[in-house]
């Protein structure tokens, strides 16, 4: 299960300290070890899209307090994860396979027209950051392409 690439490790901290929360309350509460909670801490480790999820709603926060600031170079996986959501839960609001929605990500699957508006609000993006992170997605395929040519 993919992490959420740009977790705040400040944030977090501050969200669980504002509710008088320790890291052993909230492993508790996550369902994890404390020494995961530890390390999403310190970041050396970031929650799954699952954990993620798990802790904007136990920590009563909107995600972005627990988020880094968008970044240009953000791909589809990152708004996923960003929005809490595995491939799977992605496709089945979708009405595809995960299959589907992992090719997408990894630039190789298109992009439907239908899947535009959904997309844009289970990700909290409108439709041009989404664009944008496809064109990160499609741009990093046709460079490994262009490297395995040579």
């Amino acid at each position: 299960m993919k992490s959420v690439q740009d977790f705040s490790p400040a944030g977090f901290r501050a969200a669980y300290e504002e509710r008088g929360m320790t890291q052993a309350d909230v492993a508790k509460v996550v369902g994890v070890t404390v020494g995961t909670v530890g390390r999403w801490v310190t970041g050396k480790g970031a929650p799954s899209s699952r954990k993620f999820a798990a802790l904007v709603e136990e920590l009563k926060v909107p995600r972005s307090q627990l988020l880094l600031p968008l970044s240009a170079d953000a791909d589809l996986a990152v708004l996923r994860t960003r929005a809490g959501l595995r491939q799977e839960d992605v496709a089945e609001r979708l009405a595809v396979q995960a299959s589907d929605v992992s090719e997408l990500e990894q630039g190789v699957g298109r992009m439907r027209v239908e899947w535009v508006e959904p997309l844009s609000a289970l990700y909290d993006v409108p439709p041009e950051r989404l664009a944008a992170a496809v064109e990160v997605v499609e741009g990093r395929w046709r460079a490994n392409l262009d490297a395995k040519r040579q």
